[in-house]
């Protein structure tokens, strides 16, 4: 063989072991579909549980320590305006009728003949009228005492009731002889148009 001959083999026996593996190289094992699948959804959960939680729309139901505030339905919106304060009775209503911030609603009512007395609803930066609750339950309106996508806040009655029965969900027994008396509340953010 000539010279040039052997250098032409040789470069084509290196051009082949550089071409050629030279063994089996670590391999990563393939990520199935439904282990991304399930690792996509324990993260979306994660991060909807934690909004939930920071935001306090997670709380649906009333409990005695925070009861819940409901909503005045739709159909009702005008003769719930009733209790509202005449100065901002317009912008309320219309408000609510747009379904970009409702109102809410309770009742109150006295526990035993020698109940009642004079109360007002404070709900943030709203001061309903002063309601004299005597014989029959009386339903008020107020707007949520915080912006209605947080879902929690709180009422405050105000002036001179005893045994006075404040429904909410569930409902209350309040007394204001000795103050103020505050009830934190949390509503259910999901029906902005009052169900």
């Amino acid at each position: 063989m000539s010279n040039t001959e052997h250098q032409t083999q040789a470069q084509v026996k290196g051009a082949e072991s550089k071409a050629a593996p030279s063994g089996p190289g670590p391999s990563k094992p393939a990520l199935s579909p439904s282990v991304i699948a399930l690792a996509g959804g324990v993260v979306a959960a994660g991060a909807i549980a934690g909004f939930l939680l920071l935001s306090g729309g997670g709380e649906t139901a009333g409990t005695v320590e925070r009861p819940a505030l409901n909503l005045v339905k739709t159909s009702e919106i005008d003769k719930a305006a009733e209790t509202l304060v005449p100065e901002e009775k317009e912008k309320l209503v219309s408000q609510a009728k747009a379904c970009t911030a409702p109102l809410g609603n309770m009742r109150l009512s006295k526990m035993t003949a020698n109940a009642g007395g004079v109360v007002r609803i404070r709900a943030g930066n709203y001061l309903s009228p002063a309601f004299n609750v005597a014989e029959g339950p009386i339903n008020i309106a107020v707007p949520f005492p915080a912006p209605y996508e947080v879902g929690k806040g709180e009422i405050v009655v105000e002036g001179a009731a005893k045994d006075v029965y404040f429904e909410l969900t569930p409902g209350l027994k309040i007394d204001t002889t000795g103050g103020v008396q505050r009830i934190p509340v949390i509503w259910n953010t999901s029906k902005p148009c009052g169900g």
